[in-house]
């Protein structure tokens, strides 16, 4: 019986914990249409060992997640096309958006396709999510910030930090292309409104020509990798590169999500369409001025000038304020706190004798 392997090698943060999820709980229903969910070296529902396995023996060290196993990655490939072989059904997946960091480690890959010659007569096809750009770079810093690894602004980590596959897709592409040919590999678009109503599931199953149950594509209860709080991810950076304990920078974060959970009440953001009627008020008044006949103001130059939507990053002076309220609470508390102290120790040395009684003010 032919047998096809398909990988599913991400990207990071296009719905994959969700979507191993899902493939993980429907192996019944998979494996009545011909599907296996790879159980070799599955954990936590992916099979994330067998891409550390290559970046291990390349020698990686950045992101490993703690993989120390030495076990050589052949081993660990072998026995999952074993468990393709031995299978009642034709084809296999196996999932881990880790797979996608090869494009960075050319050694790394440079052994996948060593492994993968190994197994001619095994069929592979590639599935790639690729979000838009933009999107995918914030998400990936505020993941990497929710993880605790310090982090640099967003533009620092773009430039210093992130591996050029979160933003240079060809080279994600490449070692996959070039080991199984631009013919295996399948690409897929996400975005975030895909995870509503099962829309990823449906997106995922329609590339095998499936429809799922309604039951099985009900959503979980919870976001199975929630990311963190937009407004609050470089004051949790910033904590974390400080080496603060996670304990302080989870009650301070709770106390910034209720700060600005108030905070920008007072302050209404201003929108284009509200800038749009004072911007036609100047253009009239300037208008108003262009008869007088000693007018030497280029009126025209004047109105190619209005001004524009502020590009201000308000969260970042609401969160200035919030610091700047701890700070006061901060000063407040260890006033009263010294105060006490200090009425303490006058109260034990009155009682020792070692200074008079504190005297009251003659009137």
């Amino acid at each position: 019986m032919p047998k096809t392997l398909y990988i599913h090698i991400g990207h990071y943060k296009t719905g994959t914990t969700a979507l191993q999820g899902f493939l993980a709980g429907q192996q019944g229903f998979l494996r009545r249409h011909g599907l296996r969910y790879g159980e070799t070296h599955r954990e936590f529902d992916k099979h994330s060992l067998l891409a550390f396995a290559l970046l291990r023996a390349a020698n990686v060290r950045s992101l490993m997640h703690g993989y120390n196993n030495p076990t050589p990655p052949e081993t660990l490939w072998q026995e999952v096309f074993q468990e393709l072989r031995q299978s009642r059904q034709p084809a296999m997946i196996i999932s881990s958006e880790e797979f996608m960091r090869l494009g960075a480690h050319p050694t790394a890959a440079r052994q996948l396709q060593t492994i993968m010659a190994s197994a001619p007569d095994i069929t592979v096809r590639i599935i790639a999510y690729l979000r838009a750009p933009d999107s995918h770079l914030q998400s990936w810093f505020n993941q990497l910030v929710k993880m605790g690894i310090k982090t640099p602004d967003l533009t620092t980590a773009l430039t210093r930090f992130i591996e050029p596959v979160h933003y240079n897709y060809a080279l994600a592409l490449r070692p996959w292309i070039d080991i199984f040919g631009a013919d295996a590999v399948i690409l897929r678009p996400y975005d975030k409104a895909l995870l509503a109503d099962g829309g990823l599931y449906r997106d995922f199953l329609s590339l095998f020509d499936l429809t799922a149950p309604k039951r099985a594509l009900q959503q979980p209860d919870a976001d199975p990798n929630p990311r963190l709080d937009a407004d609050l991810v470089d004051l949790v950076r910033l904590m974390q590169n400080a080496d603060l304990p996670a304990e302080v920078i989870h009650w301070t974060t709770t106390r910034a999500r209720k700060y600005l959970d108030v905070a920008p009440a007072g302050n209404p953001p201003v929108t284009d369409a509200d800038l749009d009627t004072i911007r036609t008020r100047m253009v009239q008044g300037l208008e108003t001025l262009r008869p007088l006949p000693h007018n030497g103001v280029d009126l025209t130059a004047y109105q190619a000038r209005l001004p524009e939507l502020s590009t201000s990053d308000q969260t970042g002076w609401h969160l200035a304020g919030f610091l700047l309220q701890e700070l006061h609470v901060l000063r407040q508390n260890m006033r009263r706190e010294n105060d006490a102290i200090t009425a303490r120790l006058r109260a034990l040395e009155e009682a020792q004798g070692m200074r008079p009684p504190k005297q009251d003010p003659k009137p």
